[in-house]
């Protein structure tokens, strides 16, 4: 029994051995995925419905042989091997041999799965070191080399972008507004809230102006405001100095003769150098504003609070605590663009150098406020 089955690039001829039990299949013409379709359903149809006693494949006629017709000749091997039925192949051209081989290699080596070796603590520890020492290490070099680029633009304040300068100003100042009054004017009114309950058990609540004027002058207004900045500006220059990162536009920069430093960075360090004791006072103010409302709801006036307030605090309270903003400005501008020019490739890595960001900037802020708070301490300020 004959039969042929044709293709426009290939052909197949079959010839069965109905008393021998033997079939022979030749192949010829192009064999590739896109010709290999009805070749291997014909082929493999038919073996699985006469399971012969033995196969034997001629593939001297092809002129051309994929990965697609080695894997057809595997599958008719394993076939006739799980039936112990004989398989036999004619006409392989040495290049067809090798593909053949090397499958039937990879096939036949065992998968070994191996348990993942997780890392001790020891080497857990070691690792966490040594990538903190390489993130300190990067901070203190980029430091360096802002302060540089600042001295820089000092000396030639023509080399400044201005224009940039002015509109960082804008979308993290002017626009950052509303949230700092908000704020500021909250832990005003909260402050107050806090202490009046034990101040009132004391018949003192007439300090309740004296604890909100110390509070938010010396440390809430600056701190609020910083944590507002990390939360919202650094990862805002994060973010855009990372997107930049991954578009090639830094590397552009550098091909082109400029200094990312110099372009992208002393900019946004002068902005929000800028910024941060504007918004400070601001905060401040809204603050007293808002311990003031709740401190004359006591039935107070407000000739009262100020004089509460004056007696408390004086300019040298007031000017510490907006000096804390510019050491918190450097902090949280310095990271932001550190993280953004540190960006990886990848979907996520935007999004994880502006949390870095974020986070490097508040932790670096309070730990900043403790020293500048024992420095104070220190010079009895």
């Amino acid at each position: 029994m004959n039969m042929t089955l044709t293709h426009p690039a290939l052909k197949l001829e079959i010839k069965k051995d109905p008393q021998g039990g033997k079939i022979l299949l030749f192949l010829s013409g192009h064999f590739s995925a896109k010709t290999a379709g009805g070749v291997w359903q014909e082929s493999t149809t038919l073996l699985h419905a006469t399971q012969p006693r033995e196969l034997v494949l001629d593939v001297s006629g092809l002129t051309y042989c994929d990965m697609t017709g080695i894997g057809l000749i595997r599958e008719l091997k394993a076939f006739q091997g799980s039936l112990k039925a004989g398989f036999q192949i004619l006409g392989l051209r040495p290049d067809q041999q090798t593909l053949f081989d090397l499958v039937n290699r990879r096939s036949a080596q065992p998968v070994i799965s191996k348990p993942i070796a997780r890392p001790g603590f020891i080497e857990e520890l070691g690792r966490t070191t040594a990538h903190i020492g390489e993130d300190i290490y990067g901070q203190i070099a980029f430091v360096g080399e802002v302060i540089s680029q600042m001295l820089h633009a000092l000396r030639h304040p023509a080399t400044v972008r201005w224009k940039d300068v002015w509109v960082f100003i804008e979308k993290g100042g002017a626009n950052a507004m509303p949230l700092i009054i908000m704020a500021g004017f909250l832990i005003g009114v909260i402050m107050a809230f806090q202490s009046a309950l034990p101040l009132k058990q004391m018949g003192s609540d007439v300090f309740v102006a004296n604890v909100v004027a110390f509070a938010v002058l010396r440390e809430l207004g600056p701190l609020i405001t910083a944590i507002i900045l990390a939360g919202r500006t650094g990862s805002a220059i994060a973010a855009e100095i990372g997107t930049m990162k991954i578009n090639e536009e830094v590397n552009a920069l550098t091909t082109m003769g400029l200094e990312p430093v110099r372009f992208l960075v002393v900019s946004r360090m002068l902005g929000i150098l800028f910024l941060a004791p504007l918004l400070t006072i601001l905060s401040d103010f809204f603050g007293m504003l808002g311990g003031a409302l709740v401190f004359q709801s006591f039935g107070y006036s407000a000739t009262t609070y100020v004089n509460q307030v004056t007696s408390t605090v004086d300019l040298g309270d007031v000017l510490g605590g907006i000096f804390k903003s510019i050491p918190f400005a450097l902090a949280i501008g310095g990271i932001g663009c550190l993280r953004g020019l540190q960006t990886k490739t990848g979907a996520s890595a935007v999004g994880e150098s502006t949390t870095s960001s974020v986070v490097t900037g508040m932790v670096m802020i309070i730990i900043l406020d403790g020293v500048i708070s024992a420095i104070y301490y220190a010079l009895g300020i």
